[in-house]
C-alpha cells in the first residue's frame, strides 16, 4: 500500500545513519555563490504579460503565471512484434491454427494457419496490454489470460467473437500458465498473490486459493485431468505445489536440494506421466509427479515448456539453446534431434508453442520475429519460416536524449531501440537491445542497463549499430545478484550504476566503473536489503536513493527508504539519511538549482542540505508514488525543477516551492535534452495502478526565460545588504534580485536609488511585493555603496 504523508514544517533533520564504526565524511562542499543577473531592456519589458495574484507579505510567496509552453506529440516511435505464447489447435472450419498472444495497445490474440502461413484473424483484448497465457479448451474455445488487468478472454474460432470474462481473482495483475482440463475447463495461475483458479462455461470461475502464504508468482501450472491433479510452479525461491483438485490437499514436491534457490520452476508440463521442469536459469529436470523424485537432469531447456507426446508414444520435444531436442519417455534419455543428414535440427531460438499436425511437429520460435519451425520425425525433414503476426504499437519503456539532441526510445519487453531526429520528426529503428531499465551518457557514448541479466552495455552513436559489437557488453551484474541496472551518473572517468536485485533476492548494489582503466567495483547490499534506484553527483559525492523492495517475488525486509552518500573514487558508503520517514522509495535525487539535494519519496518532495543533512523543506505534490517512472530534472535555463509524478508534469519554483501543474495526465519517463526541452511518453493509468498504452513520444518546450540562471538567493540582497525580504519570481522568469541592477555602472547613488524605487513600485503594482517589502528593499539600497 502506498503511504501518503502530509507536508510538515519547513525544517526537518534527516536522521543520519553511519556504517558501524565509521564517522561522517570530513569534507563538505559549500554551496556555489549565486550569479547576479543584469536584466537588459529595463523593468517594463521584464513585466510584460505579468499575470500574478496578490501574495500577502506573511506568505512571502509569489504566484506563478499560467504556463503557455507547447507540447508536441511525435507519435508512435515503433511498431514491433512481441508474441508471448502460441497454442496450437483447431481453427475456423476445422483447419489447423496457432493462437498467439501479443503485446499491443490493447493486447492482441492473433490466429495463424501454421501450414498455409496465413493470418486468419486478429482479435483485441480490451483494457489489456497483452497476455502471457493462452490455451484451447476441450470444447474448442480459446482462452487468453491478460495483464495488467488479469482478465480471462474467451475466443470462439468459428464465430471470431471475443468475450471479456473478467477477473478470476480480484486484485491480481497478471495471469499465467493456462492449461486445458476436462469438460471444457481451463486452469491458470496469478500474480501477485500466487493463486490457482479454473474456469468452465458451466461453473464460471473457481478460486483454489493461494498456493503459498508469502510468495507472489504462480508462473505456470500443469494438469492431469485423469487424476484431477494440478501442479503450480512458484519460481521466486523454488516451490512446486501438488494440488489434489478434489480434496484441496496441497504439498510441495520440489526437490529438497533445490529448495530456497532463486531459480525455481519457471515452465512445467505434465507429459507421459512425468513432470518436465524448466528452471529460471534454464536448467531442466524431469520429476516423478507425485514424489518429486528426479528422473532426469543435467540438461538445459530454452523453450517455454515442451511439446505433448508425439504419435510414437515416447517422444517429447523442446529446444535447448537454438537446437531442437528430443526426450525419450521410455529410457529417460535426451539429446539433439537430427535431420536426414544426421545433423542437429536448428530452431534458431527458443520455442514458445508446440503442436502436431499430420504427425509433424510445429513450433512457434522466439518472441520478436514471428519465426516458426516444422519437423517431420519420420524423415528428419524440417524447415524454418515466418508466421504473419501483425506488428503492434508498443509501450515505450525508457527515454534518453543524446548530447546532439536526438531522442532514444526503448520498447518495454520487446527491447527495440529507436532514435528520433526532432528536426525531421522521423524515428529510426536501430535494432534489438533488450529491455533497458536505465540509460546514462559519458564521453558521447550511451550506457544501457539491460534486464533481465543485469547487463551494462556501451553504445557509440557515431558508429553503425550492431548488437554485440556496438553496443557491446561492458559487464553484467547478474553474478552479483542484480538484474535491473536502473540508474546512472558519471564524474571524472567513472560511471556509477544503481541496481536492484534478482528474483527472490534482497539487496541492490552501487557499481563504480572506470572507463579509463576498465576496473569495476560492485558494492552489493550497500544499504541493507534495499535496491538503489536513483543517483546524482553533487558536492564531490555520489548521492543515491533507495527502495525497500527486493527482487521480484519478495516482500520487503526494510521499512523505510534512504538517501546515502558514497565516495566518488571507490563507491564506499559514507553516510545514510532518512529524509522522509516511512517512505517506500526515493525515486529521484538531483542537484537542485539552489545547491541543495532535491528528491521525490512516495509522491512527496524533499529538499536536503548536503552540508548538514537537514531536510529544509518537505511538501506533498500532485500525484502519488508510481515507481521508477517518477523523475525530477533541473532546467538550467529557467532554473526551475520539473517533475513527472503519477502522470503529472509539474513545474516547481525553486524559491517559493510553488507547484504548477502543466499536465495532469499521461506524462511518464521524463528526461531532458541539452536545450532544456522535456521529453516523455504518454500512458493511461489502470484501476490497479498499472500504466499502459504509452507508445507515443511527446515534447514540452518551456517558456522563454528573460533571465536565465537567475539570482536565487533566498532574500533580496542589494549589493551586500540583506533587505530581509524573501526573493521571488516576478515575471518572464526574472526574480526580484535579477530586476535590481546593482551590478550596473550607476553615475550616482541617487540614480541607483531612483531605479530601485521604480522597480519596487512596479512590483507592488503588479502584486509581487507588499508596500512594507518595497520600503525594506529601498532602505537596503540606501545603505548600499552602489553608485557612491
Amino acid at each position: 500500500m502506498v503511504r501518503r504523508r502530509q507536508a510538515g514544517r519547513r525544517s526537518f533533520r534527516a536522521r543520519p545513519v553511519h556504517p558501524a564504526g565509521s564517522k561522517p565524511h570530513p569534507h563538505c562542499c559549500r554551496r556555489s555563490p549565486m550569479t547576479r543577473r543584469i536584466v537588459r531592456g529595463g523593468l517594463a519589458a521584464a513585466l510584460v504579460s505579468l499575470l500574478l495574484s496578490t501574495a500577502g507579505p506573511a506568505a512571502a510567496k509569489a504566484a506563478t503565471a499560467r504556463e503557455t509552453g507547447s507540447v508536441t506529440d511525435f507519435g508512435v516511435q515503433q511498431t514491433a512484434l512481441t508474441v508471448h505464447e502460441v497454442a496450437y489447435g483447431t481453427g475456423p472450419g476445422g483447419r489447423p491454427a496457432g493462437f498467439g498472444v501479443q503485446m499491443g495497445s490493447p493486447g492482441v490474440l492473433s490466429v495463424t494457419d501454421p501450414v498455409t502461413r496465413e493470418l486468419l484473424d486478429t482479435a483485441h483484448l480490451p483494457e489489456s496490454s497483452g497476455a502471457w497465457a493462452v490455451t484451447q479448451a476441450s470444447d474448442g474455445t480459446v482462452y487468453a489470460g491478460s495483464y495488467p488487468n488479469a482478465h480471462v478472454y474467451s475466443y470462439d474460432p468459428q464465430t471470431r467473437s471475443i468475450v471479456d470474462l473478467g477477473a478470476p481473482v480480484p486484485g491480481e495483475i497478471v495471469l499465467y500458465g493456462f492449461r486445458p482440463g476436462s469438460g471444457g475447463r481451463i486452469y491458470g495461475g496469478t500474480y501477485p498473490s500466487a493463486h490457482v483458479f479454473s474456469y468452465s462455461p458451466s461453473e464460471g470461475f473457481r478460486d483454489y486459493g493461494r498456493m503459498h502464504p508469502t510468495e507472489q508468482y504462480v508462473i505456470d501450472v500443469a494438469v492431469d485431468p485423469a487424476r484431477n491433479v494440478l501442479w503450480a510452479a512458484i519460481n521466486s525461491r523454488g516451490y512446486l505445489i501438488r494440488v489434489d483438485l478434489a480434496t484441496g490437499e496441497k504439498r510441495d514436491i520440489w526437490p529438497e536440494a533445490l529448495r530456497g534457490a532463486p531459480s525455481g520452476p519457471a515452465d512445467i508440463n505434465f507429459v507421459g506421466g512425468k513432470l518436465f521442469i524448466k528452471r529460471g536459469n534454464l536448467q531442466a529436470l524431469v520429476l516423478d509427479p507425485d514424489t518429486g523424485a528426479v528422473l532426469a537432469e543435467n540438461f538445459t531447456m530454452s523453450s517455454r515448456g515442451t511439446s505433448t507426446v508425439a504419435s510414437d508414444g515416447r517422444s517429447v520435444y523442446f529446444t535447448s539453446g537454438t537446437q531442437l531436442w528430443r526426450y525419450d519417455l521410455t529410457t529417460d534419455t535426451y539429446g539433439p534431434t537430427l535431420d536426414a543428414a544426421g545433423k542437429p535440427v536448428v530452431a534458431a531460438g527458443p520455442a514458445i508453442g508446440w503442436g502436431f499436425i499430420d504427425h509433424k511437429l510445429y513450433a512457434a520460435v522466439g518472441n520478436y520475429q514471428g519465426q516458426a519451425l516444422w519437423y517431420d520425425p519420420a524423415t528428419g525433414a524440417n524447415e524454418r519460416y515466418v508466421l504473419p503476426f501483425p506488428p503492434q504499437a508498443l509501450d515505450i519503456n525508457n527515454i534518453s536524449a543524446d548530447p546532439a539532441g536526438r531522442i532514444y526510445t526503448n520498447l518495454y519487453i520487446n527491447g527495440n531501440l529507436a532514435v528520433l531526429d526532432p528536426a525531421t520528426g522521423k524515428p529510426t529503428n536501430l535494432g534489438r537491445l533488450g529491455q533497458a531499465d536505465g540509460f546514462g551518457w559519458y564521453g558521447g557514448k550511451m550506457y544501457q542497463g539491460v534486464y533481465p541479466y543485469g547487463g551494462v552495455l556501451e553504445y557509440d552513436p557515431a558508429k553503425p549499430y550492431k548488437l554485440g559489437t556496438n553496443p557491446r557488453e561492458v559487464f553484467r551484474l547478474q553474478p552479483d545478484g542484480q538484474n535491473r541496472p536502473v540508474s546512472f551518473a558519471s564524474a571524472g572517468s567513472k560511471i556509477y550504476v544503481g541496481s536492484t536485485p534478482d528474483y527472490g533476492l534482497w539487496g541492490g548494489a552501487l557499481t563504480v566503473y572506470d572507463t579509463a582503466t576498465g576496473e569495476r567495483t560492485t558494492r552489493r547490499d550497500i544499504v541493507a536489503d534495499q535496491g538503489v534506484i536513483s543517483l546524482a553527483v553533487a558536492n564531490n559525492r555520489i548521492w543515491a536513493g533507495t527502495t525497500i523492495n527486493g527482487g521480484g517475488g519478495t516482500e520487503p525486509k526494510a521499512t523505510e527508504a534512504k538517501v546515502f552518500t558514497a565516495d566518488l573514487d571507490t563507491g564506499e558508503k559514507i553516510t545514510e539519511y532518512i529524509p522522509v520517514p516511512g517512505a517506500d522509495a526515493i525515486t529521484s535525487v538531483v542537484a537542485g538549482p539552489d545547491g541543495m539535494i532535491w528528491g521525490l519519496a512516495d509522491g512527496e518532495l524533499f529538499i536536503l542540505d548536503p552540508t548538514t543533512g537537514v531536510v529544509v523543506h518537505r511538501q506533498d505534490v500532485p500525484g502519488g508514488y508510481s515507481g521508477v517512472q517518477d523523475e525530477l530534472v533541473v532546467n538550467a535555463a529557467d532554473e526551475h525543477v520539473y517533475a513527472s509524478l503519477d502522470g503529472n508534469l509539474l513545474k516547481i519554483d525553486p524559491l517559493s516551492k510553488t507547484v504548477r501543474v502543466i499536465r495532469d495526465a499521461q506524462t511518464y519517463r521524463l528526461t531532458q535534452d541539452a536545450r532544456g526541452n522535456l521529453w516523455f511518453r504518454n500512458g493511461v493509468k489502470a484501476s490497479n495502478g498499472a500504466v499502459q498504452y504509452g507508445s507515443h513520444l511527446l515534447r514540452y518546450v518551456p517558456e522563454t526565460d528573460a533571465c536565465p540562471r537567475s539570482d536565487l538567493q533566498p532574500r533580496v540582497v542589494v549589493d551586500v545588504v540583506d533587505s530581509g525580504v524573501a526573493n521571488r519570481y516576478a515575471a518572464d522568469g526574472c526574480t526580484v534580485n535579477d530586476l535590481i541592477r546593482d551590478e550596473a555602472d550607476w553615475g550616482s547613488h541617487g540614480a541607483f536609488l531612483a531605479h530601485v524605487a521604480d522597480v519596487t513600485a512596479d512590483l507592488v503594482q503588479a502584486g509581487v511585493l507588499a508596500d512594507a517589502e518595497k520600503d525594506s528593499i529601498v532602505a537596503a539600497a540606501g545603505r548600499s555603496s552602489v553608485g557612491r
